[in-house]
């Protein structure tokens, strides 16, 4: 029995280290997604950012029924690495207006600079306007980029937290797995976990498991830490709902994760928890 008890014991402590590493994980992956969110924010609706010799689509509506290709104009600074394909018209997603789609292809060489592009339709004042970031290679489009993640690490924010996410999940699973073994181990020992603590003028009134036991009123009960060590004796008071035992205790310092042997093992656990 002292041997199934060191095993019970050995297993939750690491039951307790892989869950902290999982916490870990979950926690960097929240702010690696928060730091998505907020790049996304700080970035302008209108704003493209593009590698050189890399391609970015362009989109936006369409105020006529039947258009055709003149009567879109792309304009583009004459200065700019920049060439504009329109790919064609198209109906909206949501509620059904016309939209037009292109694709802006930027020069192999270029270099970081910014630059204005606006798309107008024949007879429009105003055209959409698109703030186009062009940067030289990947470091100056990490530098520049609003994502701490990106800019410190070379990782885009979304990826790393997706990475981190299923480290947090795969850990998660392994403690769960852990856990439900630890559990089996405990009940074949005959112990039930307390989930519930009340302090009255009679003691500290405690809640467990029955483990499918049928105890007597008046029966004591060797109450455990966490870790094994027997801290006192409890006495049975009555049974809830068939399933939960209810006892008393003098001992003060029970507390929720406490053990109460419930059926007694064929021997009492060491004081050193083994």
């Amino acid at each position: 029995m002292d041997a199934e008890w060191k095993r019970w014991k050995r297993r939750g402590q690491w039951i307790a280290r892989l869950g902290i590493i999982s916490a870990f994980f979950f926690a960097l992956a929240v702010c690696a997604l928060l730091d998505g969110v907020q790049s996304l924010v700080r970035t302008e609706t209108n704003e493209i950012r593009m590698l050189a010799g890399g391609r970015e689509g362009l989109a936006g509506p369409c105020p006529f029924q039947s258009p055709v290709p003149s009567d879109l104009t792309v304009s583009i600074p004459k200065d700019a690495p920049l060439t504009f394909r329109l790919e064609g018209f198209f109906a909206g997603y949501l509620i059904g207006n016309g939209m037009w789609r292109g694709e802006l292809v930027c020069a192999d060489k270029a270099t970081t600079a910014t630059y204005t592009v606006v798309a107008s339709f024949r007879g429009m004042l105003e055209g959409q306007r698109f703030l186009v970031r062009v940067f030289a290679d990947q470091a100056a489009y990490n530098e520049a980029s609003p994502s701490w993640t990106l800019s410190l690490l070379g990782i885009y924010p979304f990826v790393l937290a997706a990475v981190l996410g299923g480290l947090a999940l795969a850990f998660a699973a392994v403690t769960g797995y852990f856990a439900q073994k630890n559990t089996a181990t405990l009940m074949s020992l005959g112990a039930a976990e307390i989930f519930r603590t009340q302090r009255l003028e009679e003691g500290v009134f405690v809640w467990c498991s029955a483990l499918g036991e049928k105890l007597s009123p008046g029966s004591k009960r060797l109450i455990l830490t966490s870790e094994g060590t027997p801290i006192g004796e409890a006495t049975f008071v009555a049974m809830t709902k068939g399933t939960v035992c209810q006892f008393v205790t003098k001992t003060l310092s029970v507390r929720h994760g406490c053990l109460v042997l419930i059926a007694k093992p064929l021997e009492t656990p060491s004081p050193d928890g083994a």
